[in-house]
């Protein structure tokens, strides 16, 4: 009877493990200016037909996708992308983007996440130098 209870708890923690990995997955990356500069700033969205994940991209251009809560990861598939908030505003409220204007549109940013090609991680490249302050 001993041998199945350690049989019966091996089972148990390995398909408890099979579970906790089979989730949807993270996708993490970065967001950099052509010169290898990071954007500092701005959140990324990604989009496929029924389901949408969303990331704040930090000082250093690193961001974590999720759906919705964080650490949620991203169910796969193949989504579009664009960015939002990539902007300062002046002491007059007038706002300058960092990027330019096609990034802010999913159907001209050229952003694109497969999970079975990204494996999650995606690196976006603004085709672009960062503004200078």
């Amino acid at each position: 009877m001993k041998k199945f209870y350690h049989l019966g708890t091996c089972f148990g923690v390995a398909l408890l493990l099979c579970m906790s990995g089979c989730g949807d997955p993270q996708v993490t990356g970065i967001v950099k200016f052509s010169d290898g500069t990071p954007l500092t700033g701005g959140m990324l969205v990604l989009q496929d037909g029924a389901n949408q994940g969303i990331g704040e991209i930090r000082h250093d251009g690193t961001f974590t996708v999720f759906q919705h809560r964080p650490g949620d990861g991203l169910r796969r598939g193949t989504y579009r992308g664009y960015i939002i908030g990539a902007v300062i505003a002046d002491d007059y409220g007038r706002s300058t983007s960092f990027i330019p204007d096609r990034y802010t549109d999913m159907e001209t940013s050229g952003i694109v996440y497969d999970s079975n090609v990204n494996r999650g991680r995606l690196e976006i490249v603004i085709d672009a130098l960062p503004p200078q302050r």
